[in-house]
């Protein structure tokens, strides 16, 4: 007996001004429900820990690795002057830095890149950023972990990262005029306000 083709178009409801799509929920079948009580194997959850604390001692060593790029960038901008090309080339490792600090175990070198990260993102002209700011940042998140600051909480970290980001949060917002507007919100948050941390 042959098979009678299938409509392949889904069921749509037709009203008087428009009509809405109401696709067939396919996934129903591939989804299971586990019932009764769900075992966790704990030997897994073991070794899956003992193998992060084995990793934590590579934390240090792929920090270091990310401040060397990102210390090489840099030396291009002294080298070669900033362009776009060469504010793109800083940007990757301080983004990279941006990501992972805090997992490797540096909380205030996350927050010392994103400040730089937006630095060199939204500035409307590289040539203008003053190279001093973007050395202050990199000697910043380079210093973090060369000195092995895991605390988030670090009094002089914390005032360290405050000041790199009203510095260029302040740069940004006389770049951009009306246009800092747009993205100041994303910084509030960034900037500790005293008695609050």
């Amino acid at each position: 007996m042959a098979q009678q083709p299938q409509d392949d178009n889904p069921p749509e409801k037709r009203f008087d001004d428009h009509s809405v799509i109401v696709p067939p929920h396919k996934l129903k079948k591939a989804v299971t429900h586990a019932r009764g009580a769900v075992n966790i194997d704990m030997s897994a959850v073991q070794r899956a820990e003992a193998a992060l604390e084995e990793l934590k001692t590579e934390f240090g060593e792929w920090m270091n690795a990310e401040c060397e790029r990102i210390e090489a960038a840099r030396r291009q901008i002294h080298a070669k002057g900033l362009s776009r090309a060469t504010v793109d080339a800083l940007f990757m490792p301080a983004h990279d830095i941006k990501g992972g600090a805090t997992t490797l175990g540096f909380p205030l070198a996350e927050r010392m890149a994103t400040s730089l990260c937006r630095l060199l993102q939204h500035a409307p002209e590289p040539a203008r950023i003053p190279r001093s700011l973007i050395d202050h940042h990199v000697d910043a998140i380079r210093a973090v972990v060369r000195e092995d600051v895991k605390n988030a909480h670090n009094p002089y970290g914390l005032e360290l990262c405050d000041r790199l980001a009203i510095m260029a949060e302040t740069f940004l917002a006389g770049e951009l005029k009306d246009g800092y507007a747009e993205i100041a919100g994303d910084a509030a948050h960034r900037i500790a306000i005293p008695g609050k941390n």
